[in-house]
């Protein structure tokens, strides 16, 4: 499909994304805290360095995330800077530009995406609104690979180019915006990731 896009179609290329991914049978659920705090704590392994990251591997989704419109908003900027730095520290060390919330220990739905001005920047709470038909938009099959390795590489079918209605993080500010390429397809990952009872909350 190409040219602008109803939203009801990203939502349909979302669903038979997780139809792919899982069948119609729901996948396992995995909270994303377990005490439901904002942030997990934090250690750096101190042999090798490298940073605890807990890379989504699409075999799952996360659940009991903070996602009504009051957890966003008693959201610190501490709590903001301390996830923007954790995913800073991720994607510096596993060389990858998209990082989402439950891999640095951070509740809260956001994307961690990369932008030639800002460098990495946060996205949280990312809604996806109609694109203009000035905005071409092509549904593409994307190679999702978890930097761990976990698991083999999962084709997954995104939208290459989206609008976004966000929260951005650091300044408590809407925006919307149009993505495509590796930030798009990170939103649509995070919007994937978690389940739909936390979208319910915050669409």
């Amino acid at each position: 499909m190409a040219g602008g896009y109803s939203v009801g179609a990203v939502a349909t290329s979302l669903f038979f994304a997780q139809h792919n991914l899982w069948g119609a049978t729901p996948p396992p659920s995995i909270k994303v805290t377990k005490d439901g705090s904002f942030l997990t704590e934090w250690k750096v392994d101190e042999h090798t360095d490298a940073p605890p990251c807990s890379f989504f591997n699409a075999s799952y989704q996360y659940t009991a995330g903070l996602c009504s419109h009051f957890a966003l908003a008693r959201m610190s900027a501490a709590t903001q800077n301390e996830a923007i730095e954790r995913a800073l520290t991720c994607a510096a060390h596993y060389e990858t530009d998209c990082i989402i919330s439950p891999e640095v220990g951070l509740s809260v739905p956001a994307a961690f995406v990369y932008d030639p001005l800002e460098g990495l920047k946060m996205v949280i709470a990312p809604n996806i609104v109609p694109l203009s038909r000035e905005h071409n938009s092509t549904i593409k099959l994307v190679g999702f690979q978890d930097p761990h390795e976990k698991l083999p590489n999962v084709p997954i079918h995104f939208n290459d180019t989206i609008n976004v209605e966000y929260l951005k993080g650091g300044t408590r500010r809407m925006t919307t915006e149009v993505m495509d390429g590796s930030a798009a397809y990170c939103v649509q990952l995070l919007r994937l990731a978690f389940d739909p009872t936390c979208w319910g909350e915050i669409d």
